[in-house]
């Protein structure tokens, strides 16, 4: 299917407009990146036809998708004032009313990037005492760095076991721990200690020691679910895969995604920008610099979509985006070139034909007005 149906079953026309239901989080419902994609689009004031096709994705997934968030509560249909879906979501809190008045704000909005306290539990079970400190750990706790003392003495105490003989103790967990625990350990601590975490900060002698801890960790992690090595007290240990880099960078894209809803688009370029370093795909390219836009960084904006317009130099999309970006920097003349080009590439996207052309009206209407 490469067009937009009229109807679509459940949903019904195309030509309305869709609204996020109050109350729902899309974090708690476990949506997937391209569904809170998606998602993030409804916004009340666009038809689900354009959506469908500003997204990006196959015209099947993305109605695979609407289908799905109607299913789970997420969308309310153009006319209804309630809850959208008409099996409503599992467990609403029932103190949600009050959040009425805000459709764009899903629910809650603690930023995700923190809403797993990873810390905590992981500093209780790794011994960040430091017995009889080396002058080099004492150097590096006075160092100027932006991670506070728990942090550094953490990485100081992972360090101290990245040698493999206790993958246990590394990864804070007792001999005999089995699969979830293991899973859960390694899970919050290299969210803790992952490089991408700290992407942008002033880490000093701390960025090798982290680069090493974590390969280390995850060393620890497979090498206690490996079963290929039977050991005696990890002998009912479920195999489990370390956590992937496509994975991991899934996971920050989506946390980057509900930081841009809610508001905190600096915030969430943080993690769009750690997403694109671990996997630099254009789907995240395009977001990262759509996010960009909206945090008014037209400079970082403009990186990102050069980036994506390289990788699919075909896609109008792709081009429109850079073009916006060029005009958010002030370059008003690279704006109509890149549009000018995006008009003869080949699209059955009559939306998204009329915006460039649109685009293209308003960037002359204003090089007209600035003659430089």
């Amino acid at each position: 299917m490469s067009t937009v149906p009229a109807e679509i079953a459940g949903i019904g026309s195309t030509s309305q407009k869709l609204r996020v239901s109050p109350g729902f989080d899309p974090l708690k419902a476990n949506v997937e990146p391209d569904e809170y994609f998606l998602f993030s689009r409804i916004d009340g004031n666009q038809t689900l036809r354009e959506i469908l096709l500003a997204t990006g994705l196959p015209i099947e997934r993305a109605i695979a998708i609407v289908v799905k968030l109607r299913s789970l509560g997420a969308v309310m249909l153009q006319g209804e004032t309630g809850a959208g879906s008409a099996s409503p979501p599992a467990a609403p809190p029932p103190a949600q009313p009050a959040r009425t008045g805000t459709p764009l704000r899903p629910a809650a909005p603690p930023a995700p990037a923190t809403a797993t306290p990873a810390r905590a539990p992981v500093a209780t079970t790794v011994d960040v005492r430091l017995t009889d400190p080396t002058a080099a750990e004492l150097a590096a706790l006075a160092e100027p760095a932006e991670l506070d003392d728990g942090e550094r003495r953490l990485l100081l105490a992972l360090a101290r076991l990245s040698d493999g003989k206790d993958p246990h103790a590394l990864l804070g967990v007792p001999r005999g721990a089995d699969a979830k625990t293991l899973k859960r350990a390694y899970f919050l601590l290299s969210k803790d200690i992952h490089p991408d975490r700290f992407y942008g900060k002033q880490l000093g002698s701390f960025a090798e020691r982290m680069a090493t801890v974590f390969e280390a960790v995850s060393r620890a992690y497979a090498k206690l679910t490996n079963p290929g090595k039977p050991r005696a007290n990890t002998a009912s240990v479920t195999p489990e895969a370390p956590q992937t880099p496509q994975a991991y960078a899934a996971e920050l894209f989506e946390r980057a995604c509900a930081l841009e809803v809610s508001g905190d688009a600096l915030e969430g370029m943080k993690l769009f920008a750690a997403a694109v370093r671990v996997d630099p795909q254009t789907r995240y390219l395009r977001r990262a610099a759509s996010c960009a836009l909206a945090a008014h960084q037209p400079k970082t904006a403009l990186e990102y979509a050069k980036k994506a317009q390289t990788q699919s130099p075909d896609d109008p999309s792709s081009a429109r985006l850079l073009a916006q970006a060029f005009r958010a920097a002030g370059k008003l003349a690279d704006a109509e070139e890149v549009l000018v080009m995006a008009m003869a590439m080949k699209s059955e996207n009559d939306v998204l034909t009329s915006e460039l052309r649109n685009d293209l009206a308003e960037v002359r209407r204003l090089l007209a007005a600035n003659p430089s």
